[in-house]
């Protein structure tokens, strides 16, 4: 077997992503990439068989690191008693939340080929990870601090993912919209501020439902 010389799928890779940026998916071509990075077509297919796979080596890496992230991050959440996690949930939300559009904003170029260059499957299965992630944890706070939105009704399985996928869709309208971080973070911010007071509803009911009702009269 050939011995494969150091650098050379560094240098795919960063050619396939300034194409992928410039041309989405459907239009950039392989053999460009091969010549900008200065080698033949078949110097690609050693490595990767078609453009699927040389497109999930550029973008799988980044999305993964989300993912496990939010995992771990949650996993340490849920592992804390469910009294600990009822006095603490909004600082560990808070904080956890700007490490987390950190990570974002380290790797926009990435997000935006996922986002934007049109090829969907590899998203979907993305934001399919996040949304799992993320309704497990939910599930598993209202087993631990007994909470009654799932007994009561107030809350189904299929209403935690549709709400949960609805969330992550719109915070990454910061990546499709090419926001600036700091405008990013407060319209995120008051995504976040929203869907929080409509938990505490589902979390606590009609007596939540009562203090927003006398708040919006107010305003």
């Amino acid at each position: 077997m050939a011995k494969r010389i150091e650098g050379v799928t560094e240098k795919l890779l960063e050619c396939a992503k300034e194409e992928f940026l410039a041309n989405g998916y459907e239009n950039t071509s392989l053999r460009i990439i091969a010549e900008k990075a200065g080698y033949t077509k078949g110097v690609i297919y050693i490595r990767y068989p078609d453009k699927e796979s040389l497109y999930r080596a550029l973008v799988e890496p980044v999305a993964d690191g989300l993912c496990n992230y939010l995992k771990n991050a949650l996993e340490g959440f849920k592992a804390l008693p469910g009294e600990v996690q009822k006095a603490n949930e909004r600082s560990y939300a808070d904080e956890g939340f700007q490490k987390f559009f950190g990570y974002i904003y380290e790797n926009f170029d990435i997000f935006k080929i996922l986002l934007m260059s049109g090829e969907t499957k590899v998203y979907q299965e993305f934001l399919h990870r996040l949304v799992e992630i993320d309704t497990d944890c939910t599930t598993k706070f209202i087993e631990q601090t007994n909470n009654d939105a799932f007994s009561s009704g107030r809350l189904t399985p299929e209403l935690a993912h549709i709400l949960s996928y609805a969330f992550y869709s719109g915070l990454f309208e910061i990546v499709i919209h090419n926001m600036p971080q700091e405008r990013a973070s407060e319209h995120i911010g008051k995504l976040r501020k929203f869907y929080n007071t409509g938990w505490k509803t589902i979390f606590e009911g009609d007596e939540a439902e009562q203090v927003n009702g006398e708040r919006g009269s107010v305003s």
